[in-house]
């Protein structure tokens, strides 16, 4: 079995924003947002011209796509030096967001 690839997605130092790439041929679009009442960033995903999933809350640790079986992979956010997704731990990459795929 070959090692899984990781793709770092990269959230930029603003509290809404929309970026697309493309993960297992499928093009992805991605809204990230951060929530000043929670203190947590949450992200909305679209493949394709299909929106699938809204709200879904950026949590350490956890696969945030593995539950739905979208055929992208997994999407992970990986802690290196903050516990919980807050304003700016993604910015300042002490959250890291990858997304997860089997090699070729």
């Amino acid at each position: 079995m070959a090692d899984p690839v990781f793709e770092e997605i990269l959230i930029r130092n603003t509290a809404d924003q929309k970026l697309t790439t493309i993960i297992a041929g499928q093009r992805c679009t991605f809204r990230f947002r951060y929530n000043p009442t929670t203190d947590r960033w949450s992200f909305d995903l679209r493949i394709g011209d299909r929106d699938v999933l809204f709200g879904r809350r950026v949590v350490p640790g956890a696969d945030l796509l593995g539950p739905f079986q979208f055929g992208i992979g997994g999407l992970i956010a990986v802690p290196f030096d903050a516990p919980v997704a807050d304003r700016s731990s993604l910015p300042d990459r002490r959250i890291r967001v990858y997304s997860v795929q089997e090699a070729a």
